[in-house]
């Protein structure tokens, strides 16, 4: 027949949690922050470097636009004064 042994009962109770502290919380949410922060740096740099790298494109763009509805304006004003002479030539 087997003899029983003893057991230590303290092998199978949980032992508690040590709760986090405040300042481990603390130090948590501010590497978090300090990540989303440097994220947002970089981004509008980024933004900046190609705002800056097309500026003269999109200033010859709208400089373009501007030119043709120039264009447009003084053909449309032409047409619309020769119609008026030509409405009012007396036969």
């Amino acid at each position: 027949m087997l003899k029983p042994s003893l057991t230590d009962f303290t092998d199978f109770i949980e032992k508690p949690v040590k709760p986090m502290s405040k300042t481990e919380i603390q130090k948590n949410t501010n590497l978090y922050m300090n990540i989303a922060l440097f994220l947002v740096v970089i981004i509008g740099f980024i933004i900046l470097y190609y705002r800056n790298k097309y500026k003269t494109e999109s200033k010859q763009k709208a400089q373009q636009t501007i030119s043709h509805f120039e264009d447009y304006m003084n053909d449309y004003v032409i047409h619309s004064m020769l119609e008026e002479q030509n409405n009012n030539i007396p036969y």
